[in-house]
């Protein structure tokens, strides 16, 4: 079985080491590099091209975006999974817009950062519980500024996981309901949001990006 590669950036050794020792107990995962500055995460990412980077996006004092983008540009291949103390949307919004697949703040549990690893490898994005929840909050009240649009919760949940293109079948798993139910969504959200189709879902999530911001 081939493992999927990891490259561990993170400014605090100790976590780094313990992400690193996680990850080391996996059989499908291999951590084959790790860095300590956004310098060396770019060089490191570009010698090694790893299947996934985990990136701590604020090292040194400073919240980084454009480590992502670059390692993105360069290593297209190469997934980011976010790993943050930070769960602002704002945030979120930015760092996904750089190239992340993944977002994962450092309070959840260990569990949480395999799922978001395993995930991005294949082909999917992954929000652990906190970060799904600061979006669709944010989701629902930029939608009740729009001709007072009223969302409910599973609906902007929906609507979060048509914008990353998810299936029918990988919002019914996600979300851990029924194909009907995610069908039932989708169909009133086509009507409360006025657009013609699913296409027009995810168009006007991906289009309007202070839908994601605060």
């Amino acid at each position: 079985m081939r493992k999927t590669t990891i490259l561990i950036v993170d400014d605090h050794p100790m976590l780094r080491g313990g992400i690193i020792s996680l990850i080391q107990k996996q059989e499908d995962m291999e951590v084959v590099g790790e860095a300590d500055s956004s310098e060396l995460a770019v060089q490191k990412a570009h010698e090694l091209c790893p299947d996934v980077v985990v990136m701590d996006i604020n090292m040194n004092g400073a919240i980084d975006f454009r480590s992502t983008e670059i390692i993105r540009v360069k290593c297209p291949q190469t997934k980011v999974v976010a790993f943050s103390m930070h769960n602002e949307v704002n945030i979120v919004r930015r760092m996904l817009k750089a190239g992340a697949t993944a977002y994962i703040t450092k309070s959840a549990p260990h569990g949480e950062l395999l799922k978001a690893i395993r995930s991005v490898a294949n082909g999917e994005t992954y929000f652990d519980e906190q970060v799904l929840e600061t979006v669709t909050t944010a989701l629902g009240e930029q939608t009740d500024d729009i001709d007072d649009i009223n969302l409910s919760a599973r609906e902007n949940e929906v609507l979060l996981y048509v914008s990353k293109e998810f299936t029918n079948q990988e919002i019914a798993d996600r979300m851990e309901i029924s194909l009907r139910t995610v069908e039932t969504h989708k169909r009133n959200l086509i009507k409360k949001l006025r657009v013609k189709n699913v296409v027009g879902l995810a168009r006007f999530a991906m289009d309007n990006s202070h839908y994601f911001d605060k």
